[in-house]
C-alpha cells in the first residue's frame, strides 16, 4: 500500500495575502459609498437652494418692479429646514439702470463643516420679463 501526503491546504502566506487583498477590497468599497453618500446629500442641498431661489426670484417678479425698493432683504428665516445650520440668506435689489432693477441672492449653508455660499444675480424690468 502507497500512502501519499493527502493533506492540502493554504499556506500561511497564502492566507496572509488573501486577508491584505481582502481588507483593500473592503476599504475601498467603503470609500466608494461614503463619497457616493456625501455627493449625493450636496446635490440635495444644490437642488434645494436652486429651488428656493427660484421661487424667491418668481415672488419678486411677480410683485413687479413698481414694488422692488434698493436695499437688503434678511430672508434667512425663509430658507429650507434641509439646510443645516448656521445657514443664511440676502436679498440685495439696486437699480441698474432707470427701467432694471439688479437682484441678487446669496444662500449660505453649512455643508459637512464648511460655509458653502451660492450667489445668484438676475434683473426685473420695468416692462415686465424679457422687456428692458
Amino acid at each position: 500500500m502507497n500512502l501519499k501526503n493527502s493533506e492540502s491546504g493554504f499556506t500561511l502566506v497564502e492566507l496572509i495575502t488573501a486577508i491584505v487583498i481582502g481588507a483593500l477590497f473592503f476599504g475601498a468599497v467603503a470609500n466608494l459609498i461614503s463619497n457616493n453618500s456625501y455627493l449625493a446629500e450636496r446635490s440635495k442641498d444644490v437642488a434645494t437652494t436652486n429651488s428656493f431661489v427660484e421661487n424667491k426670484v418668481e415672488e419678486l417678479r411677480s410683485a413687479g418692479y413698481l414694488s422692488l425698493s434698493n436695499g437688503t432683504i434678511d430672508v434667512t428665516a425663509e430658507l429650507p429646514a434641509e439646510l443645516r445650520a448656521p445657514k443664511s440668506g440676502s436679498v440685495v435689489i439696486s437699480s441698474e439702470s432707470t427701467s432694471i432693477k439688479r437682484v441678487a441672492i446669496n444662500v449660505t449653508y453649512n455643508d459637512q463643516g464648511t460655509a458653502k455660499t451660492y450667489s445668484y444675480t438676475t434683473f426685473i424690468g420695468e416692462l415686465g420679463v424679457g422687456q428692458y
